[in-house]
């Protein structure tokens, strides 16, 4: 298979990835702080193992001085990463091991928060990814992201389980 060809089915199979997760998280999980996200389709490119997410800013998710909440640019950069975190995991469940994230300034209520993810090193049971907020009014750099997620192989959690 020529790499053209590879990397066309690959960005195919990244953008059926980013439609099913977020359906899943806007309508299958609606009710959750997934679904509250209202999470938006930004963008992917499997050539450089990316994706964005947007996130409209709401004036619940607003802290004591009217802009957007740190743990709500958490949450969107878990969000984001865990999509791309979970493709390159395959069929396998990629949670959480670590994510730190650094502030740089606030984002407006009625602004939308854009977030892209990239996987630095995709290995066998762990992922390194990073990621980068930006306001979508100015443009500017809003918090950056550095995280680890472990894939972990669900048949074997599956076969594990029925001995």
């Amino acid at each position: 298979m020529t790499d053209q060809k590879q990397i066309s089915e690959g960005q195919k199979r990244l953008e059926e990835h980013v439609r099913k997760t977020l359906y899943e998280n806007n309508v299958e999980q609606a009710a959750t702080l997934n679904g509250m996200m209202k999470s938006e389709d930004g963008g992917c490119s499997f050539e450089d193992l990316s994706l964005t997410f947007r996130f409209p800013v709401q004036d619940w998710q607003a802290n004591r001085v009217g802009t957007l909440h740190g743990g709500m640019i958490c949450s969107a950069f878990d969000l984001t990463i865990a999509a791309l975190a979970r493709f390159c995991a395959r069929e396998n469940f990629a949670p959480t091991v670590s994510l730190d994230v650094k502030y740089i300034r606030p984002v407006k209520c009625g602004d939308t928060l854009v977030v892209t993810a990239h996987a630095t090193a995709a290995g066998r049971r762990i992922t390194q990814l990073t990621g980068e907020a930006y306001s979508g009014q100015t443009g500017k750099l809003v918090a950056t992201a550095a995280s680890v997620y472990m894939n972990v192989d669900t048949n074997k959690e599956k076969a594990q389980k029925n001995e």
